[in-house]
């Protein structure tokens, strides 16, 4: 699934290897490493008309109805992401090449019971229907701030792109095995590199903070057949089946399966997903590069 930004390619996974004496891990890492953009807390508030922010109310043209749970509730609002001010923010350098560089993204879930196939609706708004959009508070309290017995304060976020290398739940220990290199080496030298800036909140793509590293096999199935099991086996089998027995095509899919969002739990907003979680956005790279908004996938972890 590597997207190499541009300020990444040639010898800069290299020179931070050497610089560690890790160098015998450079090439599991140049193939396991994901682009991701950092979103940082900024002011608080809603003043500023379709700039990027967490919590709060979005910013909509006057067309698109606000969205409702299957039972008729008023989905909460978590996120919008303005694709140009994140853009510029983070430089063309540093963006991965699937990324929309126009619109608006806007973020709804429901109820976050159970942890898994989350109810939700992301609305992207294009570059033209910006110029119609106007701050939009819902008709009726939304299904999270009922349940939260309090609204989302919210803050415009800031971006910043770096990548990012496999976390404890995703990184292959035979690896480090094989070269002699301990958990604790790697993992001390990844927080150093890939340490989370003092006021992140969020971020884009990446790896999911996760436990038992499954995220992408998950969002795969639930997309493409609309199941959900723990049985990672059987999960893989649903895929192969969908894929029409092509193995080959089954594991690409999973592959190209990006976390588009991933929110953390924040007291000054009010978040809090399960115990001090974080709530997580899938979707197919084919599907980003489409504008497709369809056809995503959404989930909870927390320890």
């Amino acid at each position: 699934m590597s997207s190499m930004p541009k300020a990444f390619q040639g010898d800069y996974i290299q020179s931070l290897l050497a610089d560690k004496q890790m160098s015998a891990l450079e090439p599991y890492l140049q193939v396991y490493h994901h682009p991701v953009i950092h979103l940082e807390r900024g002011q608080q508030g809603s003043q500023q008309l379709g700039v990027s922010r967490i919590g709060g109310y979005p910013d909509l043209p006057e067309h698109i109805k606000w969205p409702l749970t299957q039972n008729g509730e008023y989905m909460t609002s978590v996120a919008q992401l303005n694709l140009t001010q994140i853009a510029n923010e983070v430089g063309a350098d540093r963006l991965p090449d699937f990324f929309p560089r126009q619109g608006l993204l806007c973020f709804f879930v429901g109820l976050d019971e159970p942890a898994y196939q989350i109810e939700h609706q992301i609305l992207y708004i294009s570059e033209q229907e910006m110029t119609s959009i106007a701050y939009r508070e819902p008709e009726e309290t939304t299904i999270l701030e009922e349940d939260a017995e309090q609204p989302f304060v919210p803050y415009e976020v800031h971006a910043q792109g770096n990548i990012e290398f496999p976390s404890y739940s995703y990184v292959d220990y035979d690896q480090l095995v094989n070269h002699d290199i301990t958990d604790e080496q790697y993992l001390e030298w990844k927080e150093q590199f890939n340490a989370d800036p003092d006021e992140m909140i969020g971020k884009m793509f990446g790896y999911p903070v996760s436990q038992h590293g499954d995220d992408y096999i998950e969002a795969a199935t639930a997309i493409l057949t609309g199941k959900h099991t723990y049985d990672t086996d059987k999960r893989r089998n649903w895929l192969v089946e969908q894929c029409a027995g092509n193995e080959q095509q089954a594991d690409q899919e999973i592959e190209e399966i990006l976390m588009l969002l991933e929110i953390e739990s924040d007291d000054d907003i009010g978040y809090m997903w399960w115990d001090a979680g974080v709530i997580h956005f899938f979707i197919r790279k084919e599907d980003l590069i489409q504008l497709n908004f369809d056809r995503t996938y959404c989930s909870l972890y927390s320890s």
